[in-house]
C-alpha cells in the first residue's frame, strides 16, 4: 500500500520543521521506506510570522525536486501550504501570494490553536472563502479547546461543506487526543489523515500505523480513503465524497 501526505513541514530551515537539508533529506527517506510516494509539503504561512508564499515555495520544491533526484528517492512532492486563517487570507489567495495545495482550489486551513479567543468571525472568514471557489481542509481540529468542549463544532463544519484533517499520532492510544479523534472517526467526520512531520523523532514522517489502525479498527476501505484515495484527489483537484456523516449524539468533554 503506498501512501500521500497533505501535511508536513519537510522543507528545510522556513518554518518549524527540518532544521537543515540534511533533515529533510532523511525524512524523506524515511518516507520512502514508509511507503510514502507522494508528499504536498505545507509549511506555515502565517501574517509577521511565517512568510512563506507561493513565490518562496515554488523555489524551495524546485531546490527539494534536485535533492530529490539526486538522492534517487522514489517520491513525488506538490507545493503547499498550511494557512493561519486572518481577515485577509481570502485577499492573499486571490492575488496569488499564498499557497494552495499543490495550486487547487483546496487549502489547508489552521486557527485559533488550543485556548486561544476567536479574534473575529472564523466561520464567516471560511464562508468567504468557499464563496471564493477555495474548498477549504480544517487543519488538526482535534487540537483545539473547541472541539473537546464540543465535537459537534466539527459537525457543524462538515455540515457547512468543510473536509477534516486529522494527524496520525492522535491515533496512539497514549495521545491526550486519542478518544476524540475515534469519535470522530466513528462518525465519519474525517477525510484525510496526515503525518504534520517536523522533524525525525518525535514527529516523523510516517503513515503506516496510522493506516493500519484504521484497517484493523474500522475496514480497509476506510483507511485507503484516508491514506490514499482523498489526497489523490487534492493533488488531481477532484471533488471529494463528504456523505454519511453523523452527528454525535451524546455531548462528550474531553479532557486533553
Amino acid at each position: 500500500m503506498k501512501y500521500i501526505d497533505i501535511h508536513n513541514h519537510i522543507i528545510p530551515a522556513i518554518d518549524d520543521g527540518a532544521k537543515s537539508v540534511e533533515e529533510a533529506i532523511q525524512m524523506l527517506k524515511a518516507a520512502e521506506r514508509a511507503n510514502i510516494d507522494k508528499i504536498i509539503t505545507t509549511p506555515h504561512y502565517r501574517e509577521e510570522y511565517y512568510l512563506n508564499t507561493k513565490e518562496v515555495i515554488e523555489a524551495e520544491i524546485k531546490t527539494l525536486k534536485a535533492l530529490i533526484k539526486s538522492h534517487k528517492l522514489n517520491i513525488d512532492i506538490y507545493p503547499g501550504s498550511e494557512v493561519y486563517l486572518t481577515k485577509s487570507t481570502a485577499e492573499g489567495l486571490n492575488n496569488g501570494v499564498i499557497q494552495t495545495l499543490n495550486n487547487s482550489s483546496y487549502v489547508l486551513i489552521e486557527f485559533f490553536p488550543y485556548s486561544d479567543y476567536w479574534r473575529f468571525n472564523v466561520l464567516d472568514e471560511l464562508y468567504n472563502l468557499t464563496l471564493d471557489g477555495y474548498k477549504v481542509i480544517i487543519a488538526h481540529p482535534e487540537r483545539y479547546d473547541i472541539t473537546h468542549r464540543n465535537p459537534n463544532f466539527i459537525y457543524d463544519l462538515v455540515n457547512a461543506g468543510y473536509y477534516i484533517q486529522v494527524n496520525v499520532n492522535s491515533l496512539k492510544s497514549n495521545h491526550p487526543n486519542h478518544k476524540l479523534t475515534l469519535k470522530l472517526l466513528d462518525h465519519n467526520l474525517v477525510h484525510f489523515i496526515a503525518s504534520d512531520a517536523h522533524d525525525l523523532i518525535n514527529r516523523p514522517l510516517s503513515l503506516h500505523e496510522g493506516y493500519e489502525y484504521v484497517k484493523t479498527h474500522y475496514n480497509e476501505d476506510y483507511a485507503n480513503t484516508l491514506f490514499n484515495d482523498n489526497p489523490l484527489k487534492v493533488i488531481e483537484n477532484k471533488m471529494i465524497d463528504s456523505s454519511n456523516f453523523r452527528k454525535i449524539k451524546k455531548f462528550f468533554i474531553f479532557s486533553k
